[in-house]
């Protein structure tokens, strides 16, 4: 085996040996690269010593590739940061001025320090511009607003600090729409909507405050800055928009970016980034134009390990590049991405991926895996892995396994899932993943499998959400999720109106094959919306929470003309357009799914939209609620079956002993229903030991 060393204390004129190692990882690189032009015969390992290496980042293309038989690893020995921040000395922080103290209140007043940035020779151009975010934002249709990059942020003994916002936690409401900006004109008036769609800069949007928030605003000197985040009509759709006139008179408040998709009563927002709401420990306040830092910290100051984003790329890139394995990284602290691959075999193991404000970890190729990996504090979304061919449904045989994921989408809440496979093929087995302010975990295409995974607080400020969600696509098939633990599952979101699902599968989706999961405390554990031959059978539905209606819903889907038959996108439907845009009709997918397009052939609006072949057997409900269903299941010819779903009151006559921890070890479930299979209980959830992958 080739051996190379990189060390804080090396210099890149040394050979890279232990003793005298390189000091850049990029040397290390170039010296592979060398060695591959004499011939690689042995695999290769570069061994980064302990330390934080700020400014470095890893950067491959094609022609830092290994081979199967000959594999490059990069390896951390030690705790070895992929930093792109700075760590800025408590000590440089100082007090406020007068004029600063007469801004806050309590104890805010002495509790706050200042940072000049200018000391560490940083300029605007290092920190960035405020961005807007939003799962259906259309900021990018404005000239001076920022989309795409976040700005700096500020972490404090590894948390992300939050811009100073009001309220402190949770949110305000809407009290009325008063004027939504969509399909209007500069002046208001009424324009067609494709006309509309063409505009840059349009106006923005009017709404009722309530009394107490517009008298509370008087406090604020200017508005300069200041934004708004919430959800404006949907509870999946969030947006942002800076703050443009607030009338505390009239209780009005203008927004610059128009909500995409209108406005509502109720709907929930907060200020953020306001001078004088600074005033709770963990908040922050960046003074932009100056280059100063406001900081409430956590602890005393002299207590703070502090770092600071300033870099914007992405601190590991492999492009193009295959057999390559990372091991052992902390990656932390970039305005950007965390860790983008595109190639074959490659593996990411054992790695902390954290306080990322974009994306933490992206990958495609075949045979990759992501394997026992620490992601948290993400702003956007956690690990993503693509691959297979869909055309002839070849396995990529990826899989992501035993990672711990928690804490996504800090700052674009919504479809920002905290695990995610796509493609044909694959595994995701034994994660846990929590705390995700949208979707926890998604797998579709072809032939994949959600397996042996824990999955909790999740959806936590949403509505109309899954912990488990994928929708839209009549191609997702050959799909299952099974033995998986789903709990304590409800959003804190005020208004709600459809509500939170363990598993959801919507929009005429094709279909999944979901059983021997258990769903504790979950407000609701499936919701089929739409599509055809889904299977939920064998699973354990036990103890409804406060706002639980129901244990299952079974509903036709909503959006019957998108399956009008059409001969193009102007006269067929939505999802028949993108259906017919797939290799269906190919003898290798007639093949592996020979109903696909049979819904078509029904009446889209009597027949097409209500689900036809399910099978919902076999579940036990215990201490939860009744099963909603919306159309008529037991159509003759539809071949839909509720068979043995037994549902009991109470945990005990089940053998359930009561308590927050769920016991299933005297559960008689086989004694009370002889066909219901053991469900691996004890199996699911993180690894005792790192995996291996042969």
């Amino acid at each position: 085996m080739y051996n190379f060393y990189v060390a804080k204390n090396g210099c890149d004129c040394n050979p890279g040996t232990s003793e005298k190692p390189f000091a850049t990882i990029e040397k290390a690189t170039e010296a592979i690269r060398e060695l591959k032009v004499k011939g690689l015969d042995q695999p290769v390992t570069v061994t980064v010593r302990e330390g934080d290496y700020r400014d470095t980042k890893i950067t491959l293309d094609e022609r830092d590739s290994g081979t199967p038989e000959c594999p490059i690893t990069y390896l951390a020995e030690g705790r070895v940061l992929i930093n792109g921040g700075i760590t800025i000395d408590p000590a440089d922080f100082g007090p406020l001025n007068d004029e600063e103290k007469s801004r806050l209140h309590g104890d805010a007043v002495e509790k706050v320090v200042k940072l000049d940035l200018k000391k560490y020779g940083l300029t605007k151009d290092d920190w960035g511009e405020m961005c807007a975010v939003g799962s259906h934002s259309i900021a990018k249709r404005y000239d001076d607003i920022v989309t795409g990059l976040m700005a700096s942020e500020l972490f404090v003994n590894s948390s992300r600090m939050d811009l100073a916002r009001y309220p402190n936690e949770g949110f305000l409401y809407t009290e009325e729409p008063i004027f939504s900006g969509i399909d209007h004109d500069y002046d208001g008036n009424k324009l067609p909507h494709a006309e509309w769609a063409k505009l840059r800069n349009p106006i923005g949007d009017i709404r009722r405050i309530d009394k107490g928030t517009a008298e509370h605003t008087k406090m604020w000197k200017t508005l300069d800055n200041v934004w708004t985040f919430g959800y404006p009509q949907f509870g999946w759709a969030d947006e942002t928009s800076p703050v443009l006139e607030i009338n505390a008179e009239e209780r009005t408040m203008k927004t610059k970016v128009v909500s995409s998709m209108g406005l509502r009563e109720d709907a929930p927002y907060y200020f953020y980034n306001v001078f004088e709401e600074l005033d709770i420990p963990g908040e922050w306040y960046f003074d932009r134009d100056n280059g100063i830092v406001y900081l409430y910290p956590p602890k005393p100051i002299m207590e703070c390990e502090i770092f600071m984003s300033i870099r914007s790329d992405t601190l590991v890139s492999i492009t193009n590049a295959s057999d390559i394995t990372l091991r052992g990284f902390t990656i932390t602290s970039t305005r950007g991405n965390g860790v983008v691959i595109t190639g074959d075999r490659c593996m990411v193991d054992s790695c902390e991926i954290k306080n990322i404000a974009g994306h933490a970890l992206r990958m495609e190729g075949v045979h990759c895996s992501i394997i026992n990996n620490h992601v948290h504090h993400i702003g956007m979304s956690g690990v993503t892995l693509r691959g297979g061919e869909r055309e002839e449904l070849v396995s990529a045989e990826n899989v992501i396994i035993n990672n711990h994921v928690h804490h996504i989408g800090e700052i674009g809440k919504t479809y920002m899932g905290g695990l995610s496979l796509h493609g044909v093929g694959g595994l995701v087995a034994h994660n846990c993943i929590h705390d995700t302010a949208h979707v926890a975990a998604s797998a579709s295409g072809n032939y994949t499998v959600f397996e042996y995974n824990e999955i909790y607080n999740a959806c936590l400020h949403c509505d109309d959400s899954g912990s488990f969600y994928v929708g839209g696509d009549l191609t997702n098939c050959g799909n299952t999720i099974r033995y998986n633990y789903f709990h304590d599952l409800h959003s804190e979101a005020k208004t709600q109106h459809i509500g939170i699902f363990g598993v959801y599968i919507d929009d005429n989706n094709g279909p999944y094959d979901i059983y021997g999961n258990v769903f504790h405390r979950c407000q609701c554990a499936l919701l089929l919306h739409g599509g055809h031959r889904m299977r939920f059978e064998n699973n354990l539905i036990i103890d409804a929470c406060p706002r639980s209606q129901f244990s299952m819903r079974i509903h036709k889907f909503g959006y019957w003309k998108n399956l009008i038959k059409g001969e193009d996108e102007n006269t067929g439907g939505g999802q028949w357009v993108w259906f017919n845009k797939s290799p269906w009709k190919t003898p290798i997918w007639r093949e592996a799914f020979p109903y696909l397009g049979e819904i078509f052939e029904m009446d889209p609006e009597t027949e097409g939209c209500c689900p036809h072949k399910d099978m919902i057997n076999n579940n036990f409900i215990i201490n939860h609620r009744k099963i909603d269903i919306n159309f008529d299941f037991f159509h003759d010819g539809w071949g839909n079956r509720l068979m043995n779903n037994m549902q009991f009151s109470d945990r005990k006559f089940v053998g359930i002993p009561e308590g927050d921890e769920l016991d299933l070890s005297a559960a008689r479930f086989d004694e009370i229903l002889p066909d219901f299979e053991r469900i691996p209980f004890d199996e699911m959830g993180l690894l005792d030991e790192p995996y291996v992958r042969k």
